[in-house]
């Protein structure tokens, strides 16, 4: 399946205008396709004796995805480590068993030959340590016997499942271009990265593009520097002195309805999400910040995005990449396709914040309130204060809201003043826009909001309205609306 030029302006035209990167001039006459790759992360298949329908949920997506990239006609699959999610060497063989019932010989449906670049991550060395697996492996009989990262293991397992030896890092050759995949630990040891790209240099420098994949993202750059699990910068400084790299990595699950999860500066730093579940930023009335513990009683639990399954589809030509941001739960596009120019530094990425189209509320677009008894996120009894809002898709041509600004304004005796401040998501924000929820609320306390007596007139006490912005993900807003006076 080859895309056309007119496919491609009109699936990346509205990247560039949300990326700030005007009108790219391409040839005339950009040629063929050069090569297609499927591009997954974090796809952390569970064993059934770790729990039955987690291992079939977890397997069927993982063969959704393949059978997908089959039928695009994919030259390799990238998948950037967390194979398996508990280390064990029975969960990277229902990995094997899957590829080859997909992918029998190695071949796609049409014949043609698909190659795998695979790289461990955390979950595969060391996820036989974390919670149910250790309780799972108790002894070190066990552990040798079934544990991908105990001792000598992750060399012979890998060549038992996939049909290949194990290289701590290596290149592989596919179609002519060039794939650097580095195995979980590596990327962080001191100059190992560095040493291993120049000792290639000759093979790998030069206008054509090069593609190279961790699990940890390099510090800095994607999401960077808001993300969690970034590396240590070890790839960071050795991927600038190839600015023809690409790199390809996951482990934060940071959603691809995110354009900051492509990075372009002295290389290309893209981020792989997860087919098996995402994670939001914090920072959201209805997110939190990975790792760490709720920072007071929110009022909204967090959305948990376990029907979040993304992935991608790289197509290559002369003159640019081509990403294709998938929703394997919807089966439908994450967001409009991200084109990369080639050769490196055909065009700056530094002005997309500045020139990223902003979403708009529609003319009629109204907010509702209503005071309801709920539960905060620590499931306390709470009177609260229902905002609630149309939601702003993106689906008559305009921009896709990443999320909502919610502010209480009103006035303070002789002064204008905002009470609070709250951002929110839409309840499937990480969704294709067609399958995102029509309306969004935003929940607060009533004891966050500005007091009134109710011994003075109307018009005398505390009067406030709740302000709605839309915002993209660089956080430029469009114009607000506002519910009616509250007293």
């Amino acid at each position: 399946m080859t895309a056309t030029r007119r496919d491609f302006m009109r699936g990346g035209a509205a990247f560039f205008a949300a990326a700030g990167l005007g009108n790219v001039a391409f040839g005339k006459d950009a040629g063929p396709a050069r090569l297609r790759v499927g591009v997954l992360s974090d796809v952390h298949i569970v064993d059934a004796a770790m729990g039955s329908e987690a291992s079939a949920a977890s397997l069927a997506m993982l063969e959704k995805a393949l059978r997908y990239f089959g039928v695009r006609g994919v030259d390799a699959v990238l998948i950037a480590g967390d194979i398996a999610d508990h280390g064990l060497i029975s969960e990277l063989k229902l990995v094997g068993d899957t590829w080859r019932k997909v992918f029998p010989d190695g071949k796609r449906p049409d014949g043609g030959k698909v190659e795998k670049v695979f790289v461990y991550g955390n979950h595969d060395i060391d996820g036989w340590r974390y919670g149910s697996g250790r309780k799972f492996l108790k002894t070190p009989a066990d552990q040798k016997a079934k544990a991908i990262g105990f001792k000598g293991n992750r060399a012979r397992v890998w060549k038992e499942v996939f049909d290949e030896d194990f290289s701590p890092m290596y290149i592989k050759d596919v179609k002519g271009y060039k794939f650097v995949g580095v195995h979980f630990h590596e990327f962080d040891r001191k100059g190992a990265v560095a040493s291993f790209l120049e000792s290639h240099r000759a093979e790998l420098a030069g206008g054509r593009p090069f593609f190279y994949t961790q699990h940890y993202h390099p510090k800095g750059t994607c999401s960077a520097p808001w993300v969690w699990g970034q590396d240590s910068g070890e790839s960071t400084a050795a991927l600038k002195a190839f600015p023809n790299a690409v790199s390809f990595t996951g482990h934060s699950h940071t959603p691809l309805s995110d354009d900051r999860t492509l990075w372009r500066g002295e290389f290309t730093s893209v981020g792989t999400a997860s087919l098996k579940y995402l994670i939001p930023f914090g920072g959201r009335e209805n997110s939190r910040i990975f790792g760490t513990k709720d920072v007071g009683p929110q009022q909204m639990p967090h959305l948990s995005c376990r029907d979040g399954h993304h992935g991608q589809v790289m197509t290559v030509y002369d003159d640019r990449i081509v990403l294709e941001r998938r929703d394997f739960e919807n089966d439908l596009p994450a967001g409009p396709d991200w084109v990369v120019p080639l050769p490196a530094g055909a065009s700056s990425f530094d002005e997309r914040a500045e020139k990223s189209a902003v979403p708009q509320f529609p003319a009629d677009a109204k907010v509702a309130v209503e005071q309801i008894d709920g539960k905060n996120r620590r499931g306390d009894d709470v009177r609260q204060v229902a905002v609630t809002f149309p939601n702003v898709r993106g689906l008559g041509g305009g921009a896709r809201a990443f999320d909502f600004e919610v502010s209480v304004v009103g006035r303070d005796v002789d002064r204008d003043r905002t009470w609070v401040t709250k951002r929110v998501y839409s309840p499937h924000y990480y969704w294709a826009a067609e399958r995102d929820d029509e309306t969004v609320t935003c929940l607060f306390a009533l004891s966050e909001l500005p007091a009134t007596n109710g011994k003075l007139e109307r018009g005398r006490g505390v009067e406030y309205r709740f302000a709605v912005s839309p915002a993209n993900c660089f956080g430029r807003q469009g114009m607000p609306i506002f519910s009616e006076p509250q007293f």
